[in-house]
């Protein structure tokens, strides 16, 4: 009996990751794993900040840090998907989503409700917020250029799903990379904590699934 084709891809792919795991530890020392998932760039004025949602405030932070310095008029985020959230809506609870209470602490440290954008988007990744914000772009010839605020972890893999999504747009969309400075992903020393390691991980995982086949589904 043949073996279903989407089980023998998932052993392909955690086989291959195994073996460049191992490529990239004999390479690379510990220190510089880590280093390598962020992606932190000097901030520059730009059109807008992009928060990427799914961690808590310490995005947020760091975008209205950026917003306070002057670096964008405006901060934009993806509306993402909240298991269950529709449905306990549905049932006449009152509760904020998790774009909203984003927007409502960047009200309350001093940013205007009117220059919080939420994009309409159901988002269940990255990409998929990166592919929502193209949309936004398209009919936004003024804006040619990006903050972008996620977690140091994952900024790297941001940046480079926003860099290969923009790349489809019919200008040129400059992409900088300014991870939160609240997050508190040790880059430097993150295999001696259980919560940074167990991150670090997925973080390559997912990497190489980007490197694998999403980039050229975006």
């Amino acid at each position: 009996m043949k073996k279903p084709r989407k089980f023998l891809s998932k052993k392909i792919i955690v086989i291959l990751f195994i073996l460049s795991g191992i490529l990239v530890l004999g390479r690379l020392s510990l220190p510089g794993l880590g280093s390598f998932l962020v992606a932190q760039d000097q901030p520059q004025h730009s059109d807008i900040i992009v928060v990427l949602m799914g961690s808590g405030p310490d995005r947020m932070l760091g975008a209205v840090d950026l917003y306070q310095d002057g670096y964008a008029d405006n901060i934009v985020m993806v509306r993402n998907n909240v298991a269950g959230y529709n449905q306990v809506v549905s049932k006449g609870v009152k509760i904020p989503h998790d774009t909203e209470l984003a927007q409502m602490v960047a009200v309350q440290l001093g940013v205007s409700q009117d220059n919080v954008l939420i994009i309409p988007g159901d988002a269940l990744s990255t990409q998929d917020e990166a592919r929502q914000v193209r949309e936004y772009l398209r009919d936004k010839q003024d804006i040619d250029s990006m903050i972008l605020v996620t977690s140091k972890y994952h900024s790297g893999r941001a940046k480079k799903i926003f860099v290969r999504a923009m790349s489809s747009m019919d200008r040129e969309i400059k992409v900088t990379s300014c991870p939160s400075q609240y997050d508190g992903f040790n880059a430097e020393h993150w295999w001696q904590s259980r919560e940074d390691l167990k991150i670090g991980v997925m973080e390559y995982i997912k990497l190489f699934e980007f490197y694998g086949y999403e980039q050229y589904e975006l």
